[in-house]
């Protein structure tokens, strides 16, 4: 007797490889911030704190050529998410290609599509949607507080182990207009 009829097997064995998958990007990219000069995780991560998302208008959510390649801009900026995201989907691909194929491809679609500034640093996005999206205002966050918010697509991890703070609607937008004011008086 089968405990799960055959036409939702699919859905669910893709769903648990999505899970997997977010689970280890969880726990890599809390790993990036094990600040240790012996952490290469580290190393390569620290760079993409670097990039002032906080203090610049939003870039274009129309994805560059070198985005195809999943080329970030930078070799540390790319060998970064390789490892930390793609590494993780590979190998769930690799040990289970049924269900882990779909989500090597969601990952690819994302990272040309949706990352960077289309949702996860966009700070419009905000409210409801962050509550179970780890993007925009939520992922920002992490940017404040970088022991914080560390799930990378949906909340979940942060709230299993409890290192989510659910900003105040508008915070990242807020920092953001702040931060410009600040920058233009300067000028």
């Amino acid at each position: 007797m089968h405990l799960i009829p055959a036409w939702a097997a699919l859905p669910l064995g893709i769903f648990a490889a999505f899970l997997s998958w977010t689970f280890l990007v969880y726990w890599l990219h809390r790993l990036s911030h094990v600040h240790h000069m012996h952490n290469p995780l580290w190393q390569l991560h620290r760079a993409h704190h670097m990039i002032p998302y906080l203090s610049q208008p939003t870039g274009s959510a129309i994805p560059k050529m070198g985005q195809f390649f999943l080329w970030l801009g930078s070799w540390r900026a790319s060998l970064d998410v390789f490892i930390v995201m793609t590494v993780p989907a590979i190998l769930i691909a690799i040990c289970f290609p049924k269900f882990g194929i779909p989500v090597l491809v969601f990952h690819y679609l994302y990272e040309v599509f949706f990352s960077e500034y289309a949702l996860d640093h966009n700070p419009k996005v905000q409210g409801w949607l962050t509550r179970f999206f780890a993007w925009g205002d939520f992922h920002l966050f992490h940017h404040m507080m970088p022991k914080r918010n560390f799930s990378l697509i949906i909340t979940l991890w942060d709230r299993v182990f409890l290192t989510a703070i659910d900003p105040k609607p508008g915070t990242a937008h807020t920092r953001q207009q702040q931060l410009l004011a600040a920058k233009a008086q300067q000028q």
